[in-house]
Order: structure tokens, then C-alpha cells, then sequence
């Protein structure tokens, strides 16, 4: 946006919190649950699931003693609900 006059040499500058660079770094967006279904069993682990959810947010750790093997429950925070894939369910 173009930067605004508000009093004499001072100048605000407005800027959107979803975009510029490295808006997924920061802390203070949505943190949710993710139900992640069919993952390999070779591939359900701490390191898997991280990169998995590192793709559009940020993982912080996951119910590793679910007894339903067939899905993973993880917890994370992401900018936005839109930048979710849709082959995860946010719960």
C-alpha cells in the first residue's frame, strides 16, 4: 500500500499480515488439529509428519499412541484454513 502521512515527518506504512516474506515464519496464526488419513505405517513418524505439515504451516507434535493406526492426529499452526491441502481434515 502506499505509505500514509499522519503528522509532520511522520509516515505509516500499512502492510497485510498474510503476505511478504516469511509470513509463515511467524508466531500467531491459527494453531489447530489435523486428521491425517492413510499414512504408511513406515512413514508415521515424528520427522514424516513434520515435513508433511512444514509444507504450509508450522507442526508442533502429534498423539503418537492413537490407537486408530489408520490416522494421525497432529497439531499445528497455519496462516490460513485456505493453504490446508484438502487431503487433510482439520478437526
Amino acid at each position: 500500500m502506499v505509505p500514509q502521512e499522519v503528522a509532520h515527518n511522520s509516515v505509516v506504512c500499512f502492510l497485510r499480515h498474510d503476505q511478504g516474506v516469511g509470513f509463515r515464519g511467524q508466531e500467531g496464526f491459527r494453531q489447530g488439529c489435523l486428521m491425517i488419513l492413510g499414512v504408511p505405517l513406515d512413514f508415521r513418524n515424528t520427522e514424516d509428519l513434520r515435513a508433511a505439515v512444514n509444507t504450509f504451516g508450522e507442526f508442533h507434535h502429534w498423539v503418537s499412541d492413537d490407537p486408530y493406526l489408520v490416522r494421525s492426529i497432529v497439531f499445528a499452526s497455519f496462516p490460513d484454513d485456505r493453504l490446508v491441502p484438502h487431503k487433510y481434515q482439520l478437526l
